[in-house]
């Protein structure tokens, strides 16, 4: 069954203004039979982009699951539709993430738990995907291999159940910290079969993310074809999704290759 898991909405401040109906629409056409709403939930810091556009706001959530909902309603003869939420592992502000999480239980099992943000050693949070200029500096300012060390032991922490029962159970785009390698030369030392085995053991599945092949410096799926067959050895179940963020994106490369 064609299905896409990772789908961003006209609630996301670095995404479309176009309707979620466009992109329902466009999963119809491409024959998807489920899709799932995937927007980014509010973070419980403060934003440090310089844009300070990396998640919906609080005042929006309403609005966005009340939209999914009339889109079920419209379309439930045509499509599956789901609503979840995107949401940022952030070390040290776990319980504010669960309090979030206890007033949408309805919504775990859609969502996507993924790590966009590190604590850095000076106790400041760093977006790991914004841009090159902002990764490659920060890599020589700390060194690419402090980045890439806090990255894998915040990545254990996300894959070791860190919300309880309110913790959704895919990780999204695991390899996130690969989206600029092209751009600066540094030998990745991540234990990735530790990472898998951990997905495995704490039942967790992957967001097998196609995004990553429209990205300039990095041009591969997440995860990349290495870490899809170790995850595949050890039986991890993988769950196709775009990070679609404009409706023309739904289905993204992945459509192709299950025709």
């Amino acid at each position: 069954m064609k299905i896409d898991t990772h789908v961003h909405t006209n609630y996301c401040p670095h995404g479309s203004n176009d309707k979620m109906e466009n992109y329902v629409r466009r999963a119809i056409e491409l024959g998807i039979k489920k899709m799932t709403f995937t927007e980014h939930a509010p973070l419980p810091i403060v934003d440090t982009v310089p844009t300070k556009d990396s998640a919906m706001d609080e005042k929006d959530v309403y609005e966005y699951l009340k939209e999914v909902k009339g889109l079920q309603a419209k379309y439930s003869r045509k499509i599956e539709i789901n609503a979840g939420f995107e949401v940022d592992y952030i070390e040290g502000f776990e319980q504010e993430t669960r309090l979030f999480l206890e007033k949408y239980p309805e919504t775990i099992k859609n969502s996507i738990l993924s790590v966009h943000f590190l604590k850095l050693p000076d106790e400041t949070y760093f977006c790991i995907d914004y841009s090159k200029d902002s990764f490659i500096q920060k890599g020589e300012e700390l060194g690419y291999q402090t980045l890439y060390s806090i990255y894998e032991k915040t990545m254990e922490k996300a894959l070791s159940v860190p919300f309880g029962t309110m913790t959704p159970k895919k990780i999204g785009h695991i390899n996130l910290i690969h989206k600029f390698q092209k751009a600066y030369e540094h030998q990745d030392t991540i234990n990735w079969t530790k990472l898998l085995k951990m997905t495995k053991n704490n039942s967790y599945t992957l967001d097998y993310n196609f995004a990553g092949l429209d990205k300039s410096f990095y041009g591969k799926t997440y995860p990349n074809e290495e870490i899809i067959s170790e995850a595949l050895d050890l039986d991890l179940k993988l769950e196709t999704g775009s990070d679609a963020h404009k409706p023309e994106e739904v289905g993204r490369h992945f459509i192709e290759r299950e025709e």
